[in-house]
C-alpha cells in the first residue's frame, strides 16, 4: 500500500487528464463519504453519503479504537464504495486528531535540508524520540518575501505509525492502491475562495484579497482556516466549544498569521455543531455575517438539503478537490 511522499505536495496533473478520488471524513459517531471524478478540469460527484456507527469512528480510524470497530467501519465502506475505480482514498483529518503546524522555511533551501527541518520540528512537537523515523505530510502553502530574503510557508501534518496501518487496511479494503491524509482545515480553505462552476467571477488574488475566516464548529472542538486570494494562511484549533472558546480560536488564528479583526473580509462557518447560538460572538467580534460554506457549489450541484447539511460535507467534499 502507497503511503503518500513524506514531504513533497501532490505532483501537478494536467487539468484534462481524467482521475477518480475517493474520500471520507470523520466526525464522532458519523462517517462521511465521497467519490468524484476530475476530468477536463471540471469535477463531479459520484457517490456521497454518510454512514453512521454506534460507536466513535474517528476513534476507531484516528485514535486507539477495538479492531472489530475498524473492520466494521472497512465493511460499511465496502458496501456504499466497492468497485470505486480511486486511485487514492483520501482521509479528512481534524488537527486535533494529528500533529499539525506551519513552519516558514528560506525559499533556498534544498530539498535534504528541508526535509530534515520539518522531520526535527514534527519530532520535537510530537515528543518522538529522535532516532525514530518520522513520517510527515508537508505542503506548500504560501510564499512571502522580506528583508532577508523569500520564505515558504508548509503546512505540516503527522500521524502516529497505528493510524498509518490502519488507512493502509481501509484503502486495501476497497482496492484502492494508495491513501493521502488531509487535514480538515487545509480541505476547508480549498473551497473558501473557489468560484462555482457557472460563476464567471474569480476571487481576487495576492495580498489585496480579503480574508476569509472558516470556522469549523464541533461537539469536542473549534478548527480555523484563514485563506486570501486563494491561499491558505494559518489553521488553529483547540478544545473549547463555548461561543467564548469559538471566537477566541478565530481572533487567535488572525493573530498567529499576523492579521487582526478588521482584516476579516467574511465569516463562513461548517461542521455538526455550527448554530448560530455558538457563532453570534465571533460574528459580533469580527462585524461579519454568519455565511455557512456550500462545498456543493464546487460541483455545481444544489441539494435540497439545509445549509447546516451541506456544510458538514466541507471537509470530505474540500479533500477531494
Amino acid at each position: 500500500m502507497a503511503a503518500p511522499d513524506p514531504t513533497t505536495a501532490p505532483p501537478e496533473r494536467e487539468p484534462s487528464a481524467r482521475r477518480v478520488v475517493a474520500g471520507v471524513s470523520l466526525s464522532g459517531p458519523d462517517l462521511r463519504y465521497a467519490e468524484v471524478v476530475h476530468e477536463g478540469g471540471a469535477a463531479r460527484l459520484r457517490r456521497l453519503g454518510v454512514l453512521d456507527f454506534a460507536f466513535d469512528v474517528e476513534r476507531a480510524v484516528l485514535g486507539d479504537g477495538a479492531p472489530d470497530a475498524l473492520s466494521e467501519v472497512a465493511e460499511a465502506l465496502g458496501e456504499v464504495l466497492g468497485g470505486t475505480e480511486a486511485s487514492v482514498l483520501v482521509v479528512a483529518a481534524h488537527p486535533t486528531t494529528t500533529t499539525t503546524f506551519f513552519t516558514p522555511l528560506p525559499a533556498g533551501i534544498s530539498d535534504e535540508a528541508r526535509d530534515a527541518q520539518i522531520r526535527q520540528e514534527t519530532a520535537l512537537l510530537a515528543d518522538l524520540a529522535p532516532d525514530l523515523a518520522v513520517r510527515v505530510r508537508a505542503v506548500p502553502v504560501r510564499s512571502e518575501s522580506g528583508p532577508g530574503g523569500g520564505r515558504r510557508w508548509y503546512h505540516v501534518v503527522h500521524a502516529a505509525e497505528p493510524v498509518h496501518v490502519r488507512l493502509s487496511l481501509l484503502a486495501d479494503a476497497l482496492g484502492v492502491p494508495a491513501y493521502d491524509l488531509a487535514d480538515t482545515t487545509r480541505a476547508v480553505a480549498a473551497l473558501a475562495d473557489r468560484p462555482a462552476p457557472d460563476n464567471g467571477d474569480s476571487a481576487a488574488g495576492g495580498a489585496e484579497a480579503p480574508v476569509e475566516v472558516v470556522v469549523g464548529a464541533y461537539a469536542a472542538h473549534t478548527e480555523v482556516a484563514l485563506c486570501q486570494g486563494g491561499a491558505f494562511l494559518f489553521g488553529h484549533s483547540g478544545a473549547g466549544t463555548t461561543p467564548e472558546d469559538t471566537a477566541y480560536f478565530a481572533l487567535s488564528a488572525l493573530q498567529h498569521a499576523g492579521l487582526d479583526a478588521a482584516a476579516a473580509g467574511r465569516l463562513r462557518t461548517y461542521g455538526t455543531a455550527a448554530d448560530a447560538d455558538r457563532l453570534a460572538l465571533a460574528a459580533d467580534l469580527l462585524g461579519r455575517d454568519l455565511e455557512p460554506l456550500d462545498p456543493f457549489a464546487a460541483f455545481g450541484r444544489s441539494p435540497d438539503v439545509s445549509d447546516a447539511e451541506r456544510a458538514a460535507f466541507a471537509p470530505v467534499l474540500g479533500g477531494l478537490l
